[in-house]
């Protein structure tokens, strides 16, 4: 069931971040980073989910945001590299774009296991077993929310840098305009 929920939320966010992005780089003039913050906004809301829901048939909650997040996020990431790098370079670009998290992801991953085990006894000294509900896992949604909010500070120095580097282009072509 949360499967199906990550794909319909991941679909949403796809969806939503791509026609977002556009609208709000032709009808508002702004930066498509703005998608880019909008993403790191819901991962970071998917983090209180996961820190904050007690009662387990609240997950969808948590597999909902989470699957909007990754949708907003790998929606506008194909424009956002275009935009970068440009578009002849999509292809490698976006291939290194697509591989970078799998060293994070599995950092991530041996956290998550660590604090897992850490607080995980042995049921029949084959398999581990943690009783403890949320405490089992709610030290790592500390290390992704903190992730998250690095997130949201990358995203918005990202927002500046463009919206500098689009400024001193426009001053650039006032300046030797006719």
């Amino acid at each position: 069931m949360h499967v199906g929920i990550l794909s319909i939320g991941s679909f949403v966010g796809r969806l939503s971040s791509g026609i977002g992005s556009d609208f709000v780089v032709k009808r508002l003039h702004s930066s498509r980073y703005w998608s880019l913050v909008a993403s790191s906004l819901i991962f970071t809301i998917a983090q209180v989910f996961g820190l904050t829901i007690e009662n387990p048939t609240h997950l969808y909650l948590l597999s909902s945001v989470t699957g909007l997040g990754y949708g907003a996020l790998f929606g506008v990431y194909p424009a956002l590299v275009a935009d970068a790098f440009g578009a002849a370079g999509l292809g490698i670009n976006w291939g290194a774009m697509t591989m970078s998290p799998v060293i994070s992801g599995n950092i991530f991953n041996i956290a998550y296991g660590a604090i897992l085990d850490s607080h995980s006894g042995s049921a029949d000294g084959h398999h581990r077993i943690c009783n403890d509900g949320k405490s089992c896992y709610s030290q790592a949604y500390v290390i992704t929310l903190v992730a998250s909010f690095m997130g949201i500070a990358w995203s918005l120095w990202c927002v500046r840098c463009d919206t500098q580097e689009k400024k001193a282009q426009r001053k650039l072509y006032e300046d030797h305009s006719p």
